[in-house]
């Protein structure tokens, strides 16, 4: 579950090296997004005004002849970050552009979303909609389990009597596995910002399937509620891979 990302991001200002994993170098961003002749000396110069852009970097070679270790951001919001304090006008158009956007989050939260939506490729808006779709469901989903008496802990163990059938994993070791191989704590990965649509799909039918045989039976309390999840799952995971005939 990497992220593909292109080796080389191409601008009118110049190009940009990007990881596999979609981390940009920052030298690249100081001296195209910067306009700085001699990154390497406004980098040594930024770490010596804000020390704390180092943690949000790894160093590594980049493909090919002669190449030395190059700066690049851990993350994403690293290098929003990092490119927020870059000298000259670069920087300086990114904080009144991120200041703007704040703002209208704030204000119109919907027109955000909405220029967002403008701008994602076909990918991204089946991506979006699977994860609306799956959220909705999953707020029904929990509703029922509420009102099956379910308390405490019987959520994360609906949860996993969803994700083992379904996905062969529990939650947690989802979240160790996503954390890995994306090199993020494990506190901050939700496995559906990680599914693939495929995945989110069958969650998402898999819930859906098990609120409605809860909504049938008399189950209630954690270990009844759970037990029948889990063979829902089971019996709905048999079904999309066309392993049973529908009885």
């Amino acid at each position: 579950m990497t992220i593909q990302a292109p080796a080389v991001w191409i601008c009118e200002a110049g190009n940009i090296r990007i990881t596999p994993d979609g981390q940009p170098s920052v030298f690249d961003m100081i001296r195209v997004l910067g306009g700085q002749k001699n990154p390497r000396r406004a980098w040594a110069d930024l770490i010596e005004t804000r020390p704390e852009v180092v943690a949000k970097t790894d160093n590594l070679k980049f493909p090919g002849p002669g190449q030395r270790k190059t700066p690049v951001a851990r993350t994403k919001e690293d290098a929003y970050y990092i490119l927020g304090l870059l000298p000259g006008a670069a920087g300086r158009k990114y904080r009144e552009q991120a200041a703007q956007l704040f703002s209208a989050f704030l204000n119109d939260p919907a027109s955000v979303a909405a220029a967002a939506l403008s701008r994602m490729s076909a990918e991204e808006q089946q991506r979006l909609e699977a994860r609306l779709k799956g959220t909705r469901t999953r707020k029904n989903f929990t509703d029922v389990l509420k009102q099956h008496g379910v308390e405490g802990f019987g959520y994360a163990a609906c949860t996993n009597a969803i994700y083992v059938p379904i996905l062969g994993s529990t939650a947690s070791d989802l979240k160790a596995d996503i954390a890995k191989v994306k090199s993020l704590p494990v506190k901050q990965v939700n496995p559906r910002d990680h599914l693939s649509l495929r995945d989110l799909s069958d969650v998402e039918t898999a819930e859906r399937v098990a609120a409605g045989q809860l909504n049938r039976a008399q189950a209630n309390g954690n270990p009844a509620v759970e037990s029948l999840v889990r063979r829902s799952a089971e019996f709905t995971r048999l079904l999309l891979d066309g392993a049973i005939d529908i009885p």
